[in-house]
């Protein structure tokens, strides 16, 4: 019995691109590269003005990106690679992190680099500014790049210019937000790039590449690890000449994922199951898949679609038994195994990872809108494509913008993604449109015609879903933040003259007072310090006699409170009768005496009394 043959692969040739009349307005490419980056540039100048005020004070929006650059800090100062523990926080025990070193890489050279001529502080301004806009330009110029030889370079530019109108995408690349959000749209624009990649050789290096540095960045990545694996599966099944994608794909994804968790969590960490990060349970699970993938094709062959599916299937099959028969808690996700009180009270209070039906309904309208109008211009392009390659193309964008928005329904903060995907269809419905309204006689129909058609740009649709929704349910299309400015660092820099010490904090204030201070803080919003992050939510819930306890069960010697804080004002609507309430009110328990320190305005802090509440009496020796 012989083996079934496995056919060579074709040469790779790029398919032509069918340009119509109507189409060749856009697709003229003079200098085109200059204006991707003019567009580009654009947006950073708008970013800086807009922004420009929280530079010096290093004004973080989100507690993440302040911890990001603590973890930059500490790495800098000589902790080591393998350790990304914040040590600062719930001592003697410590933080654990499940954050990667990747992220912070970047950011650590730039300081290093510009450390010598600018010092330390103003090094740390200039590449928390710089490193999202850069960010902004790889993602820009990646995903021009992945379009180019598919659309055209007219079309393609036409992308990038929607691309830096969606404010999903650029809200996660503004100056100084420097988590790794940004990253992961980078490897979103990875994969398309190796999808669309002309040789299924090289597109399947582009995107095992894109999607382990994505899994190992963030495990958000492992649902779009089985939708790019899905779409890669029904491209094989249609061609033969594909299977080298698929392939390439799994193999890199696989090796690429054991290398980077070896690289940077050392063997002995490399071994230990976490839920939240790569693996063990989610590594074996797919090397079994690469090996069982590449021996079955070698064993069936690609000669007909049945031969062609079964290894995909026999190779998905056993890697989703195996996750399910090792998974353990992990097949809950990462934060089921939270204390109760900790997941309904914090986890269920960070909106961004909630699902769309948990979130208020213009928020909901503006994930929504732009995504199905952008899938539904997909559908429309496949389906009037004529050539078959380039239909296929058009399908497997189509299956990465429905897998991708499938995820942003359950999980908010991945809108970003979702929109990146989408906006292609978006580009095609205008793309079409306009030629129509160019040709018209009257300017006065040319004017409106084209400012009609620009609602239907990525902003353009999100203003106008958000008001409407805003009328429909009597609600503003942008309803009022709650007030979080706490701790400015004129406050931080008069807290940092006590003697080092540890303060018990609210979590969303801790990464602050890590960043500006010397002191040692309880708990941060970080899942790993379940023991620091429960103490936090349970002492500010309890009442004062069940919050000593729980106090003065860590080494705090103050306690620091911002009543202005959301989290301090959902611990007020959760608890009552809390002592987080009971602060606010004015209500001191007697074992926290009040601190008027000069300069503290937004926030208060109190010394603890930790002697016993009632100390035992003691009774004369007999004799």
């Amino acid at each position: 019995m012989t083996r079934p043959s496995v056919p060579a692969a074709p040469e790779i040739t790029k398919p032509p691109i069918a340009l119509t009349r109507e189409d060749r307005w856009i697709d003229r490419g003079h200098n085109v590269l200059w204006l991707v980056g003019i567009l580009w540039l654009e947006c950073v100048l708008i970013w800086l003005v807009w922004y420009w005020g929280s530079f010096a004070d290093l004004g973080f929006r989100d507690p993440d990106d302040a911890m990001r650059l603590v973890q930059v800090r500490d790495f800098l100062a000589g902790q080591s690679w393998f350790d990304v523990s914040q040590h600062r926080v719930n001592p003697p025990v410590g933080g654990p992190m499940h954050w990667s070193r990747l992220v912070d890489l970047p950011i650590a050279g730039m300081i290093l680099l510009l450390r010598p001529f600018a010092g330390q502080p103003l090094a740390e301004i200039i590449a928390c500014v710089t490193v999202p806009m850069l960010t902004l330009a790889i993602i820009c110029f990646g995903m021009f790049a992945a379009l180019r030889d598919f659309l055209g370079k007219g079309r393609a530019l036409l992308a990038i210019a929607l691309l830096v109108t969606s404010f999903p995408i650029l809200t996660q690349l503004a100056p100084l937000r420097i988590d790794h959000h940004g990253w992961q749209i980078a490897m979103a624009v990875g994969l398309l790039g190796g999808m669309l990649h002309p040789d299924p050789r090289k597109g399947g290096w582009i995107m095992g590449l894109s999607i382990a540095l994505w899994m190992h960045i963030s495990s958000e990545g492992l649902p779009y690890a089985a939708i790019a694996g899905a779409v890669l599966a029904l491209r094989h099944a249609a061609r033969a000449a594909e299977g080298p994608r698929l392939l390439r794909y799994t193999a890199v994804m696989a090796g690429g994922s054991a290398v980077l968790m070896l690289a940077t969590h050392g063997w002995r960490e490399s071994l230990v199951v976490h839920c939240d990060a790569m693996s063990p349970v989610y590594l074996a699970p797919l090397l079994l898949l690469s090996a069982i993938l590449l021996i079955g094709q070698r064993i069936a062959g690609n000669g007909t679609v049945l031969r062609r599916l079964l290894p995909v299937t026999l190779a998905g099959t056993a890697a989703a038994l195996l996750f399910l028969g090792t998974g353990g808690t992990c097949l809950a996700g990462p934060f089921r195994t939270l204390d109760p009180v900790v997941y309904d009270f914090w986890y269920k209070g960070v909106l961004e990872g909630l699902p769309l039906w948990d979130q208020e309904p213009t928020v909901a309208a503006i994930v929504i809108a732009p995504a199905l109008f952008g899938i539904v211009g997909l559908g429309i392009a496949a389906l009037a494509e004529q050539d078959s390659y380039r239909r296929m193309q058009w399908l497997s964008i189509l299956g990465l913008a429905l897998g991708s928005f499938a995820v942003s329904v359950l999980v908010l903060r991945a809108m970003s993604v979702s929109h990146l995907y989408a906006l292609i269809g978006n580009m095609w419905v205008i793309a079409r449109l306009y030629p129509g309204i160019a040709a018209r006689t009257r300017m006065m129909e040319r004017v409106l015609l084209t400012v009609a058609l620009s609602l239907l740009t990525p902003v353009g649709i999100a203003l106008t879903v958000s008001g409407i929704a805003g009328a429909v349910t009597g609600r503003p299309a942008a309803p009022p933040k709650e007030k979080t400015t706490c701790l400015t660092p004129a406050e931080a820099k008069r807290l940092d003259r006590l003697p080092t010490t540890t303060l018990f904090a609210p979590i969303d204030l801790g990464p602050n007072l890590l960043l500006r201070t010397r002191h040692d803080v309880i708990g941060t919003a970080h899942h790993r310090n379940v023991e620091g992050l429960g103490k936090v939510i349970h002492a500010f819930l309890g009442t004062p006699d069940e919050a000593r306890p729980i106090i003065l069960s860590t080494q705090a010697r103050y306690v620091l409170v911002c009543s202005d804080l959301a989290e301090m004002h959902r611990y007020v609507r959760v608890a009552p009768n809390g002592l987080a309430a009971r602060i606010g009110k004015g209500d001191i328990p007697p074992w926290l005496t009040p601190l008027a320190l000069p300069g503290l305005k937004t926030v208060r802090l109190y010394r603890i009394d930790r002697a016993p509440v009632n100390p035992p009496r003691t009774t004369a020796p007999r004799h």
